[in-house]
């Protein structure tokens, strides 16, 4: 018995290198995995190094084939011979990312909003009406036939699928914060100054990444909304026991004679001072948190006797930040209005806001007096990059 042995030759087509380029620009765009893109380049060109690879997959570095030699060449682009080989616009993928993931994003947050509405308006509660069929079956140790009924439930269907979409939502943006960070420190586009004024594009990063971190905010502060949900009501006689107790713990406080707490301690209320001194209290809104804490620092001489102004003007106009939850109030940028110089928030106060809003409120923070949501990282940017835009978007009246 013979074997015949039959080879078969393969030619490299003049596109190869095109739709090379192509797949791995796929795995980066669409699938938002830097690393598959930059391997399907180094693995399918032997000896390609990881910051050649870098260059063909953004489309700096093209990939023609010599069809006579069969060779793939790798080369610099050139104005009107290589225009059909892709080239990937980083700036132009983030903004595009960026709306699509507002769009989607704010569907989400209206289905999330209606859903708490009808379970605040059911006060908490979901009748469904069961076959007794399927009760006899249950009770008898068979859950399918039960667990079938509620799957074909239509509002129950719709709560998954809302529940099902927001989770891939948040991965799938999540995955897109990570390639828009990969594209900034890759691409050339961003190797300038990165301060404001220095690189336009970096500016334009800094504004995209704001947005797809508030929109990720939003989905899941109200994710969480919706799963914590509590329908209780606090009788009167609750409240004013919360406010009793609350004097009594401030009285203790008082007495001692107020010190600086760690603010990642969650207080209820508290004053922030230009160095990152917290000052806090627990209690409710009718202990009049802020105004005992500056009548504390008056004593104490950290608030200086002045006639003209009380304890909480003078802490507003020296640069002390109002904190309340995650409601932050800076009225330092006032100053003019009173005939007195402005001052910003200082850099060790955008720390301790950034860090304790990230940590403690679900990266959320609600700024100014109308109580404006924005996420923690994109007030920390904004702080550092133009405090006059921040004063008078959220702090100025």
């Amino acid at each position: 018995m013979s074997t015949t042995v039959e080879y078969v030759h393969f030619t490299v087509g003049e596109d190869l290198g095109l739709r090379l380029m192509e797949i791995a620009q796929e795995h980066l765009t669409e699938r938002n995995d830097p690393v598959k893109a930059l391997k399907t380049i180094t693995e399918s060109l032997a000896g390609c190094s990881t910051d050649v690879a870098v260059q063909i997959l953004i489309g700096n570095l093209v990939l023609p084939v010599d069809v006579e030699t069969q060779q793939v060449i790798c080369q610099p682009r050139i104005a009107g011979e290589h225009d059909r080989f892709p080239r990937l616009d980083p700036i132009y993928f983030m903004e595009s990312r960026a709306r699509n993931i507002k769009f989607h994003g704010d569907c989400i947050m209206e289905g999330l909003k209606n859903l708490q509405v009808q379970i605040k308006k059911n006060r908490g509660k979901f009748n469904i009406d069961f076959d007794y069929d399927s009760i006899f079956k249950f009770v008898s140790g068979d859950n399918e036939a039960l667990l079938d009924e509620l799957m074909d439930n239509y509002e129950i269907d719709q709560i998954s699928g809302l529940f099902e979409a927001t989770k891939r939502f948040i991965e799938e943006t999540m995955k897109t914060q990570s390639t828009m960070e990969w594209l900034m420190n890759t691409c050339d586009d961003f190797t300038e100054s990165k301060t404001v004024g220095g690189n336009k594009n970096y500016e334009t990063y800094l504004q995209l990444r704001g947005d797809v971190a508030d929109t990720l905010v939003d989905i899941s502060y109200h994710l969480n909304q919706t799963l914590k949900l509590d329908f209780s009501l606090d009788a009167p006689e609750d409240n004013v026991q919360k406010y009793i107790d609350a004097a009594m713990e401030i009285d203790a406080v008082m007495s001692k004679g107020i010190e600086p707490v760690n603010i990642m301690d969650n207080y209820s209320a508290g004053w922030l001072s230009p160095e990152g001194l917290y000052y806090g209290l627990n209690g409710e809104i009718a202990n009049m948190l802020h105004n005992q804490i500056a009548d504390a620092l008056k004593e104490q001489g950290i608030v200086l006797n002045d006639e003209d102004s009380n304890p909480d003007a003078w802490l507003e106009q020296h640069g002390w930040v109002k904190i309340h939850g995650n409601n932050i109030n800076f009225a330092g940028c006032c100053n003019v209005r009173i005939g007195k110089q402005n001052v910003d928030l200082t850099p060790m106060q955008i720390k301790k806001i950034y860090e304790y809003c990230a940590l403690c409120h679900n990266g959320i923070v609600k700024a100014g007096w109308r109580l404006e949501q924005i996420s923690a990282i994109r007030f920390k940017d904004w702080a550092e990059t133009d405090p006059e835009g921040l004063n008078k978007k959220f702090f100025e009246f």
